[in-house]
């Protein structure tokens, strides 16, 4: 993996500085430039230092993936899923493991309507990234249990919570055979203003971007419509993960 590199070239940095004898500065400014790329690694999915995700798509006829993280909700989802349906556009919806058992009817029609399901861990937890590889995928085991009794399907795509990664994540992602899937556009529609969040829209999406909303976003209809007609005037097609 591109830490473990990253790793070793620290290291050489270090014997370098210890034996030409040059200012012990550089042990610091090693050390801070090696903790600065971990933080970012670990912060941004798509740098892809731990684990390899997918956080782009083949830009095949101007299409982009519209993506939506934390749901199923009880009253968004659906009126998303009328959005999309009248634009007919396609999207992926990453779930929370917990959250299934009370939205089984939308979960249903998020697959009926032609859209992909991803697992987003049962829990969600702030503390994901710190759990053992052995929890970790108990959660992720038992969102996949819930999609397939739900659906049956067999998920394989996946998000971690806050899109955070480690070498902890990559091993049970690893081990349990799964795509993780990152974005390269986020539209921070849980922090931003809609003005905002669409504004980021219509300056920086393009052919082949994978977006990040949020289902559970009190202005995701706001957004969502003004994204819809973004692509359809710009001729982009809204398409599922596969």
């Amino acid at each position: 993996m591109k830490f473990y590199l990253l790793l070793f070239l620290f290291l050489i940095l270090m014997i370098a500085v210890y034996f030409t004898g040059i200012s012990p500065i550089w042990y610091v400014v090693n050390l801070f430039l090696f903790v600065g790329v971990v933080v970012a690694g670990v912060t941004t999915i798509k740098f892809n230092l731990f684990l390899t995700a997918q956080s782009s798509i083949k830009n095949t006829n101007n299409e982009v993936a519209l993506t939506f993280d934390d749901g199923p909700d009880t009253e968004l989802t659906p009126q998303v899923l009328d959005l999309l349906r009248e634009y007919n556009a396609k999207a992926t919806f990453f779930c929370i493991g917990s959250k299934l058992k009370d939205n089984e009817a939308n979960v249903k029609r998020i697959v009926a309507e032609g859209h992909a399901i991803g697992n987003h861990t049962y829990e969600h937890s702030n503390t994901f990234p710190i759990w053992s590889v052995k929890k970790m995928m108990l959660s992720i085991q038992k969102t996949d249990m819930l999609i397939k009794d739900i659906t049956g399907l067999d998920c394989v795509l996946f998000r971690p919570p806050f899109g955070v990664t480690n070498n902890l994540i990559a091993s049970a992602v690893k081990q349990l055979g799964k795509v993780a899937i990152g974005w390269n556009l986020r539209t921070m529609d849980t922090y931003k203003s809609s003005d905002k969040v669409i504004a980021t829209i219509k300056k920086k999406l393009l052919p082949g971007d994978i977006v990040l909303f949020h289902d559970t976003n009190p202005n995701i209809l706001v957004e969502l419509k003004e994204t819809l007609e973004y692509c359809k005037i710009k001729k982009m097609n809204p398409i599922a993960l596969v």
